[in-house]
């Protein structure tokens, strides 16, 4: 059946006692239609206003070459030729295109397949499963993820650097993963959120950082610092001396050491920061910043910060807004299957009498409860005497009310557990030592 008959016959078929609900199901959008859009337009367009799709005679009166068709084929089967002929006229350029970057070089080729394909199967989800999922005739499904988990140990996600922190999430996941960091004012929850990109980075992962309020300097000055220790404060005064080399006895970072490792850091690529002036000098909403994901390939999306976004659904209320964006963050990482990690700042009321070290709590989130309610996780931090404590205040697919303690340098970037965990090797009262950061390529 030709794509435009297959058009007349859903539209036929939608004003002949249908329901979008079908097409809504099915991820069908007008876009899809190739050679019926206006028609599709228009339904669209008077079921938003009137709460009803058109009856016939109002919907030939606006278009009355149009032939109505009397089908009896299922919509399941309609949507789903719709579908692989809008795929068609998508896939064959991508094709193309790849055959002629094959003749340049197979691996970029490749890398394009990816990329393309990957978007193309976001924009047309084929399958579902409408109808639902048997958890008892398909347990080997679970057999099948249980024996997935065991070979990598249970960590299942991105690595957050922080063993302890791992043991509790199971890394950073694939998909419906939205993580809100939260805390005080200038507890540092731009440095964690860069700490945990950076580690991803370190591992062949691509990052997106959208950066509210600080520059790319900034951030590329941080990453140096917590990717290989060099002074923070030494790198923004200009000093001569860097900060301790590390694995020397007593030496020091010279100007010509960071040089050496620009040098070698230029080589590579995958750290891509953005901020409001990429955008003239506005926020941002979250369709810009999918798109970016989308354009540059990412695996790990960060935003900084919550009240530096703007909501595209311009709610005037700021609860709603900051719920508004927190949701559509969490859709944006069930779509792109790529954990999101937001920075919230603390509402300041609401902590400003707590007892030193305490952790902001789930409803001190600022503004918006609707934040933590669309978080997969809530990650608080509060720093005392250079101890920081990651309280993990709510975790959906863990334990929650767990506790991480770290010793932690920011202008050095050092960032180490506060006890190591062999209680096999504690002796008396003896005070255990800092157990040794496990090794992810900084």
């Amino acid at each position: 059946m030709a794509a435009g008959m297959i058009e007349q016959s859903i539209i036929s078929k939608l004003l002949d006692g249908g329901s979008l609900d079908e097409l809504h199901a099915s991820n069908v959008t007008s876009e899809m239609f190739l050679t019926c859009k206006d028609e599709i337009s228009f339904i669209l367009r008077h079921t938003e206003q009137y709460k009803q799709l058109p009856d016939k005679l109002t919907f030939l009166s606006e278009f009355s070459e149009f032939q109505m068709l009397d089908v009896s084929e299922n919509m399941d089967y309609l949507i789903y030729k719709l579908k692989e002929a809008y795929t068609y006229t998508k896939l064959v350029p991508i094709i193309q295109s790849a055959a002629d970057k094959v003749r340049e070089d197979s691996i970029e080729a490749i890398d394009f397949l990816k990329e393309a394909l990957g978007e193309l199967e976001r924009a047309v989800p084929v399958s579902g499963n409408k109808d639902g999922y048997d958890i008892i005739s398909q347990a080997r499904d679970r057999w099948t993820e249980y024996k997935k988990r065991c070979e990598v140990k249970g960590l299942i996600g991105i690595p957050t650097g922080i063993p302890k922190l791992d043991e509790l999430t199971n890394g950073w996941l694939w998909g419906e993963e939205l993580v809100v960091i939260t805390g005080r004012t200038n507890v540092g929850k731009s440095w964690m959120a860069e700490y945990f990109a950076t580690v991803a980075f370190n591992l062949g992962h691509k990052i997106l950082f959208y950066s509210g309020e600080m520059s790319k300097e900034i951030i590329g000055f941080r990453f140096d610092t917590l990717n290989k220790h060099f002074s923070n404060s030494g790198l923004l005064n200009g000093a001569g001396t860097l900060g301790k080399k590390p694995d020397t006895d007593g030496g020091s970072y010279l100007a010509e050491d960071y040089e050496s490792y620009i040098n070698q850091l230029s080589q590579k690529s995958g750290f891509v920061v953005v901020t409001p002036d990429d955008f003239n000098g506005r926020k941002p909403n979250v369709q810009e910043i999918k798109d970016l994901a989308i354009k540059h390939g990412v695996d790990m999306i960060v935003v900084d910060q919550l009240s530096l976004m703007a909501d595209k659904r311009k709610a005037d209320i700021p609860r709603l807004a900051y719920g508004n964006i927190a949701e559509d963050l969490f859709l944006m990482s069930k779509e792109l299957k790529k954990p999101v990690l937001l920075l919230a700042q603390a509402n300041r009321e609401a902590v400003k009498n707590r007892k030193k070290g305490e952790s902001p709590e789930l409803h001190d989130l600022a503004e918006s409860d609707l934040v933590g309610q669309n978080s997969s996780r809530v990650l608080s931090l509060s720093v005392i005497d250079g101890t920081l404590k990651i309280a993990l205040k709510k975790n959906r697919y863990g334990v929650n009310n767990r506790e991480v303690l770290m010793i932690w340098d920011i202008n050095t970037g050092y960032l180490e557990p506060l006890v190591r965990d062999n209680p096999e090797e504690k002796t008396g009262d003896e005070k255990p030592e800092s157990k040794e950061k496990k090794d992810y390529g900084f």
